[in-house]
């Protein structure tokens, strides 16, 4: 019996054991399936994704040499052209640089002018084999293109003239100009100046290079080489010392034939250092530098101490004085320093209450002043003046006779001149 259930119980466990395999075996097949899902995704969640390949460089093209620009032998103008030759660099847009000051016109070629001219990858063209004078007729005689005309154009102008010219002959030229030595002006001075008239005048020096394909020169260059308004002021002897320095004109003939005119304050270039206003001159210009009817004590200080006027001025001292003459004096010398460079009043002779003070006007008419002396006195107006050139001291005496008959002998070379007033009304003492 105890055999029989011990059967029956195993019996039972192995049937119960059997069907919840049954059970189990398709849940079992699915967690199965999910777990090594999951652990599939899982695995391949975590196992990091390796970049892509970079793309392999494909080998830089082989550099292909350009062609030698230069020919096999250099050709005169009369042979015939080579082939076009290819510059191994592009051209290179020319650019304008602003000037300081008014607006600064650029340097224009004329006869006698040195230039180089530089044709890019063209040795034979360039350097020394370039070197150029503008001739008579304002053109060069250039290899392979004969004579091109160059007068009245800029150096960028000039640059692009020769660049159509070589074109047939070379594909995209790339050519510079450079001024090596610039011609001698000429410009006319008139005006309130000591010696008016026409000046040649050399630039100071060598100019610097300019490379005209890439851009013009700035700060410096060219204009700073060319003379200025107060070196033309210096070689015409200086202003006098009536000049109006306020209005200063240089008249510059363009090349349609119109005139430009160019304002210049003197003025303001000698009170606050404005440098622009010391404008420099091109060939032909003409300096005109008017005349003030007047001008304040400060103006005449500043005129006469300026680097444009005249080292000198030349002032005569006549009468009673220890060495009657012309005396060369210093600018807005004062009468009293004028008489002591004179050698003073003559001891026993001189009249010391005053002295006559004779200005010539520049429209020929004749000022005569009294002056009372004060040798103590500072410069002023009243009883010691600054002199101007040519005004004349006359120191009179007693006698009136002796005091004409100087005059007479100092003036006569001078007779023209005085003839246009009564000398005796104008230097008689009161």
């Amino acid at each position: 019996m105890a055999f029989e259930h011990q059967r029956s119980v195993l019996v039972f466990e192995i049937s119960t054991f059997s069907r919840l395999g049954q059970v189990l075996r398709p849940l079992g097949l699915a967690a199965l399936v999910w777990a090594a899902s999951l652990g599939a995704t899982s695995a391949q969640a975590q196992t990091p994704v390796a970049p892509p390949p970079a793309p392999s460089a494909s080998p830089a093209p082989p550099v292909v040499p350009t062609p030698s620009a230069s020919p096999a032998t250099p050709r005169p103008a009369t042979s015939s052209p080579p082939a076009p030759l290819t510059p191994s660099r592009l051209t290179v847009p020319r650019t304008q640089v602003p000037t300081t000051g008014y607006q600064e016109e650029e340097y224009r070629l004329g006869p006698g002018d040195q230039i180089g001219i530089d044709v890019f990858d063209v040795p034979e063209l360039s350097g020394a084999e370039g070197q150029q004078v503008v001739l008579i007729d304002g053109s060069v005689n250039l290899p392979w293109v004969g004579k091109i005309k160059l007068q009245g154009l800029t150096l960028s102008a000039a640059a692009d003239r020769l660049e159509n010219a070589y074109a047939p002959y070379i594909r995209n030229p790339l050519i510079t100009v450079n001024l090596l030595t610039a011609r001698t002006l000429r410009v006319n001075v008139v005006g309130a100046v000591k010696r008016p008239g026409s000046y040649i005048i050399s630039p100071e020096g060598q100019t610097n290079q300019i490379l005209v394909g890439d851009a013009a020169v700035a700060g410096g260059g060219i204009a700073s080489q060319w003379p200025t308004v107060t070196q033309a002021l210096q070689q015409a002897g200086g202003i006098t010392q009536l000049a109006n320095l306020r209005e200063v004109q240089v008249n510059r003939p363009q090349p349609d034939g119109s005139q430009q005119t160019i304002k210049v304050n003197l003025w303001e270039l000698l009170r606050s250092g404005q440098i622009q206003q010391d404008v420099a001159l091109r060939d032909r210009d003409t300096l005109v530098v008017p005349q003030s009817a007047s001008l304040s004590p400060e103006e005449a200080l500043l005129n006469g101490s300026s680097s444009f006027a005249p080292a000198t001025i030349l002032v005569n001292v006549v009468g009673e004085v220890k060495a009657p003459g012309t005396v060369e004096v210093a600018p807005n010398t004062s009468l009293n320093q004028a008489l002591l460079t004179a050698g003073g009043f003559e001891s026993r002779r001189a009249r010391r209450k005053d002295v006559i003070l004779v200005r010539l006007n520049p429209d020929g008419t004749a000022v005569r002043r009294t002056i009372p002396i004060d040798l103590t006195a500072g410069i002023n107006e009243e009883t010691n003046p600054s002199l101007r050139e040519f005004d004349t001291i006359v120191v009179g005496r007693s006698g009136i006779a002796q005091t004409g008959d100087t005059l007479d002998n100092f003036f006569r070379p001078l007779g023209n001149i005085f003839g246009i007033f009564n000398v005796f009304d104008i230097f008689n003492n009161d």
